[in-house]
């Protein structure tokens, strides 16, 4: 059946049936093997997602559980059992960790002092006299309150008789919710009262209610027991709904998970917004709570569905346009033929009637008009040849015997001249066996050979008759010859033709545009792929010198490409590799990275060919990664501040279980040292690009903090600070911190002993000749003894100050007068150092 279907359309079925098959077989392949990952993705995404917040959130909590252990464990070992110094106690944690509600004590009858009877009813006591002080923030302010329902409530009595610490379920305490991260305090193994402190879920609400994910996606936490503990939209649900209260199977094994603190995922349906969801759960092991994620199935899985229909899209497009190519390129080719063949076929059928003036058409496609011209001129040359032996053959046949050829041909056709001159003498002999042949001669049929072989000069004549066959029949095999080899020819040039059209098919559907560029200012185009469409140009654009390659280079981008390009050339470089940006037709700013190859012809002329891939969202993904990093930063100073100013705590709570003054100005000093590290990492923290400090403000509150530390209390005694706007990085800003703290705390310990008034001087100077600085200290107190050598003193404080100042690799020097003390510093920065 195929046998009789024209070749075109034989083309076009083949192609379209081999593209379809190969299509639909990947296409199968690629979607159910991207939608998989693409959905095993989007839920791994989601549980990392759940289980970060709560992993966050379990740290927060153990964070609150060891300032209750803090507190607890001071009261165990505090020994001085002072009510207001505890207070005291009590505010400053509440002060230093403005994530809580509240901190507190609560004693058993008699077990802090045995002073109850005096402290009825006074401030933080009640009617019972019992030491109950309840620090917190409940109205907005810092203020302290007896404790109330502390016979009853968990708070209280489940650490009394379990005598461990625990944290409270979620309840409600003079109408804030709550919960409480209580330790017991024991003394000689008993029980003697409680130490804790109270975090409002306020806070946990506002927290999590900022969690969004995909469009509509929200979280919320809830207890063990499967209580609302937040929600961002149904605030009147917290404290209030359970998970229970929503029904269904898969909330009910929800339930049952999080009450065993374990992890998981389900799918059902949002009793909010109706919506089919799917819940992602987390254990925070420390409160027996749990971060759930809410995150709709349809949003989650919206890129998996489009990708899967735009993999369809994609496949179906490309079978048509197949289709429309194998049609194009069947028709391309069958066109020049088809005329050909039937240039032919007349060619034949008037050489079967004896025409011998029919000649081929050769206004053909290039690629095939060689195969008429040579058809033609085959014709000619055996026409006229023919022609002059028929009339000569005519002639002999009316009995002119005279007659000769009189046309010039060359050759073997010239033999057939001279065979006919001498055919005359023998003619009458050999007639009818030469019609015979001549017969032949006219239907193309060069295999009749002579039959009569004459004597002599007839001899010569039958002979001539038989070479002019003989040069006939291999005349026409050249000429069949020559047309197996055009048509082999024709066949190979469509086999180049195509494959070069499937080259320029697959880079134009690359994300990789092809440009070829002069050596020349502004870089003109010789070539372009028609890809380049990708950045809303036209191939006409470039090549027609309207617009050049260095009209569309992000004009801060445009030096650096100069100078890279400039140098690689001088250099002798054959190819690098660049990175910059571009702007496309609409405006668009998008980021490319370029392969440059460098040619040089004989000449030493230079010719560039390059391709370009557009690597804006890989640049997107590496600028959010950078604001990552710098998240992770600004969270590791504010842990390491925040862990500098719990240890700042533990020093002072650790002086009071001491009563000589040596050892707790010891502990004393240790505190503010600690406390001017940590304020390093605070203002680190909060400085934009968490590298350097503003070393001028840090300076301002470390004066503020020594001040209020070692109370001064009626002496008149002055800061004084002349300090220029300096910025330095951590490695320099810690121990010169730290020497600040040293020199200023000497001055107020020992400087103002017998006087009632003073001034202390800061002054810290750029000198930009030099790039250094100078760091004065200064007061007008009495100043040191003349004979004492600070370099060698037994004083922790200085021999603390000269390792300091040798290790940011300064200098420093003293005068003593009976006017006061001065020491004068100078020092470099150092440069910082990343740390991996």
């Amino acid at each position: 059946m195929l046998s009789n279907t024209p070749l075109r359309t034989k083309m076009i079925i083949y192609t379209v049936l081999g593209v379809f098959m190969i299509l639909t077989a990947s296409t199968a392949v690629i979607i159910s093997t991207v939608t998989t990952q693409e959905e095993k993705l989007a839920y791994q995404q989601s549980v990392e997602m759940a289980s970060n917040y709560a992993n966050q959130f379990d740290a927060d909590m153990k964070a609150n559980f060891a300032i209750a252990k803090t507190i607890s464990t001071t009261m165990e070992s505090y020994e001085t059992a002072d009510r207001e110094e505890a207070l005291l106690i009590l505010e400053n944690l509440l002060r230093d960790n403005p994530h809580l509600l509240g901190t507190y004590v609560a004693f058993e009858p008699d077990s802090f002092d045995g002073k109850d009877s005096e402290y009825v009813n006074t401030p933080a006591h009640d009617e019972t006299g019992r030491f109950v002080p309840y620090w917190n923030k409940m109205n907005g302010t810092v203020a302290v309150a007896p404790l109330l329902h502390y016979d009853t409530s968990d708070y209280y009595q489940l650490p009394k008789s379990m005598e461990e610490d625990v944290l409270t379920e979620p309840y409600f305490y003079e109408g804030v919710f709550m919960v409480s991260y209580v330790s017991p305090i024991m003394k000689d193994g008993k029980f003697a009262g409680i130490g804790g402190v109270d975090v409002s879920l306020d806070y946990v609400d506002e927290e999590v209610s900022e969690v969004r994910t995909f469009d509509t996606g929200y979280a919320f936490m809830v207890s063990n027991t499967g209580v609302l503990l937040s929600h961002p939209t149904h605030k009147e649900w917290i404290g209030e709904k359970n998970l229970h209260d929503f029904g269904g199977e898969n909330l009910e094994k929800a339930t049952v998970d999080i009450k065993n603190g374990v992890s998981g995922h389900l799918e059902t349906i949002d009793p909010t917004t109706g919506k089919n969801v799917i819940l992602f759960y987390e254990p925070v092991e420390t409160g027996d709570f749990s971060f759930v994620l809410v995150v709709p199935k349809e949003e989650m899985l919206a890129g998996v569905t489009d990708l899967r229909d735009r993999l369809l899209i994609i496949s179906a497009i490309s079978i048509l346009f197949m289709a429309a190519l194998a049609y194009m390129i069947a028709r391309s080719v069958t066109e020049p033929i088809n005329r050909i063949v039937k240039d032919f076929k007349s060619i034949a059928e008037g050489a079967v009637k004896g025409e011998l003036g029919v000649r081929a058409d050769t206004d053909v496609e290039i690629d095939f008009q060689e195969i008429p011209k040579g058809l033609n001129e085959i014709l000619s040359a055996v026409v006229i040849p023919i022609r002059e032996t028929m009339r000569v053959t005519n002639a002999l046949a009316k009995g002119e015997l005279k007659e000769r050829v009189k046309v010039d041909v060359q050759g073997e056709f010239r033999e057939l001249e001279d065979t006919l001159d001498k055919f005359s003498e023998t003619l009458n002999i050999i007639i009818d066996d030469s019609n015979a042949v001549l017969t032949a001669f006219r239907h193309n049929n060069f295999k009749r050979s002579i039959q009569i072989q004459g004597q002599g000069d007839f001899k010569l004549l039958t002979d001539g008759i038989e070479e002019t066959r003989l040069v006939l029949d291999r005349v026409t095999t050249q000429r069949r010859e020559a047309e197996k080899a055009l048509l082999e020819y024709a066949r190979k040039l469509e086999h180049s033709n195509k494959l070069k059209e499937e080259l320029e098919s697959i880079i134009n559907s690359s994300p990789v545009i092809v440009f070829l560029w002069k050596y020349e200012e502004g870089w003109p185009i010789e070539f372009v792929s028609e890809n380049v469409t990708r950045l809303g140009y036209k191939v006409e654009d470039f090549t027609s010198r309207r617009i050049l390659y260095g009209d569309i280079v992000y004009p801060e981008d445009l030096e650096q490409v100069e100078f890279e390009l400039a140098r690689n050339v001088e250099s002798g470089s054959e190819d690098y590799s660049s990175e910059y940006r571009i702007i496309t037709r609409s405006g668009e700013v998008r980021w490319v990275d370029e392969r440059t190859f460098i040619q040089r012809d004989e000449s030493g002329e230079i010719h560039l060919q390059g391709i370009i891939l557009d690597i804006t969202e890989h640049k997107k993904a590496e600028e959010a990664l950078l604001q990552m990093e710098e998240i992770r930063k600004k969270e590791i100073h504010h842990r390491i501040k925040n862990n500098l100013q719990v240890i700042s705590t533990l020093l002072y709570l650790e002086a009071g279980n001491f009563n000589d003054e040596k050892v707790i100005e010891a502990f004393r000093d240790s505190q503010h040292r600690v406390k001017s590290m940590a304020l390093v990492h605070e203002k680190l923290y909060q400085s934009e690009d968490m590298i350097s400090v503003d070393f001028a403000d840090y300076i301002q509150n470390l004066a503020n903090y020594l001040f209020g530390a070692y109370s001064i209390g009626n002496k008149d005694i002055s800061l004084k600070l002349d300090v220029d706007k300096v910025f330095l990085g951590m490695d320099t800003a810690v121990p010169l911190g730290i020497i600040i703290n040293e020199l200023v705390s000497n001055a107020l310990k020992h400087a103002f002993s017998e006087r009632e008034s003073g001034e202390i001087c800061i002054c810290l100077k750029k000198e930009e000749k030099e790039n250094c600085f100078s760091l004065t200290v200064k007061d007008n107190g009495r100043g040191l003894p003349e004979d004492i050598d600070f370099r060698e003193t037994d004083s922790l404080g200085l021999q603390l100050v000269t390792n300091l100042v040798d290790q940011i690799e300064g200098s420093i020097g003293l005068n003593t007068t009976d006017e006061g003390t001065e020491f004068r510093i100078r020092f470099r920065e150092l440069k910082y150092r990343q740390k991996i």
